[in-house]
């Protein structure tokens, strides 16, 4: 007579039937997209949000460089986007000369299903200086 093991390998099974991207994301802590989705700034959850393009020394700065970097920002979503295709955002002139150098090579190496959007801080504000970088989520194995 065989008797059932209850040593937690079945919990290990069921958890490894889950695709890989829950798996990792049910580890780690997830990021409250709550005011983007207020905002109707969220794309869904098909994407990853990769992070804002966020300058610390211009959150205390006024003046022309901020107001450029910021219309030309603005500039992106004129039309009521929330975000648009990051090979979109790098055609725009305006927007591609405020780029730092950093944020220019970063953007360029992403894929082009990536988007550029509006950035919100956590209290639900507009980030005028900064936008937000999202990545098509990969969810087929890498060949």
């Amino acid at each position: 007579m065989k008797e059932s093991k209850k040593d937690g390998a079945t919990a290990t099974h069921d958890q490894s039937q889950r695709p890989a991207v829950d798996r990792r994301r049910a580890s780690l802590p997830q990021p409250d997209f709550t005011f983007y989705k207020k905002a109707e700034a969220y794309p869904g959850p098909k994407y990853l949000f990769v992070g804002h393009s966020y300058n610390v020394d211009l959150d205390n700065q006024t003046g022309e460089v901020v107001d450029h970097r910021s219309g030309a920002i603005k500039a992106l979503f004129v039309k009521g986007e929330k975000w648009l295709p990051v090979t979109e955002a790098l055609g725009n002139e305006g927007f591609t000369n405020i780029l730092s150098r950093y944020e220019h090579d970063l953007l360029t190496r992403l894929p082009e299903s990536s988007l550029v959007g509006e950035a919100i801080d956590k209290d639900g504000k507009e980030i005028k200086h900064s936008f937000t970088i999202w990545r098509e989520e990969r969810r087929g194995r890498r060949s």
